[in-house]
């Protein structure tokens, strides 16, 4: 699925991004190992949320101008945990464009009043020096592509700065309220048509359409 939006933003982003850190080779040649498979719920099919907030994003975040009545159906549910906590994850087709792909997710809590959830560093990779300097930003979010065994990272300007949903330092989740997040990556050779997604604080959805 392509639209506009995404058009002009993949532009934008390839005219001043150089998508660095944008895959790597996995040893061996085999399938690449995804995420601890005996903690990992099974995805489930799920209906799409209503009207979404969004992160507050980058200014080339692609969840600053897409909804997900743009998206389709969620492909899979995963429910976590996050400060004792329950949170929710829809996880949406992997949308290509071009030389990106777009991951699409919407986070969502029962959580009411003081028990509301922080979302903070829930989808950090945790390291200043690979993903983001912001260490509230989206950029633990990662591609398998088992076909090729590479794993795709975010996509980064190199000096800090991803192509993704940040500022979760003041972004919480209450009331069922659901919150759209995004992240950009180089996109798997086009004869690709699944991959993993790999989700901080949820584990690994497997055999997520590429289209």
């Amino acid at each position: 699925m392509q639209t506009s939006v995404h058009a002009r933003l993949a532009a934008a982003a390839l005219a001043t991004l150089a998508l660095t850190a944008g895959c790597g080779v996995l040893g061996g040649g085999s399938s690449p190992s995804t995420a601890p498979a005996p903690s990992d719920p099974p995805a489930s099919s799920a209906g799409a949320p209503a009207s979404p907030t969004e992160a507050q994003p980058s200014p080339a975040d692609p969840s600053a101008s897409a909804g997900t009545d743009q998206l389709g159906q969620p492909f899979a549910t995963r429910e976590g945990g996050f400060d004792g906590q329950k949170v929710r994850v829809r996880l949406y087709p992997v949308l290509r464009e071009g030389t990106v792909s777009h991951v699409n997710l919407v986070l969502s809590s029962p959580a009411t009043g003081s028990d509301h959830v922080q979302v903070a560093e829930m989808l950090s990779d945790h390291n200043a020096d690979a993903g983001d300097k912001d260490p509230f930003a989206a950029d633990g979010l990662t591609l398998v592509d088992g076909k090729n065994a590479k794993l795709y990272l975010v996509a980064s300007d190199g000096a800090g700065t991803c192509l993704c949903s940040k500022g979760f330092s003041s972004v919480f989740l209450e009331d069922d309220a659901p919150l759209l997040v995004s992240a950009t990556f180089a996109a798997p050779p086009a004869d690709v048509t699944t991959v993993d997604v790999r989700i901080p604080t949820f584990g690994t959805v497997k055999g997520v359409p590429l289209q």
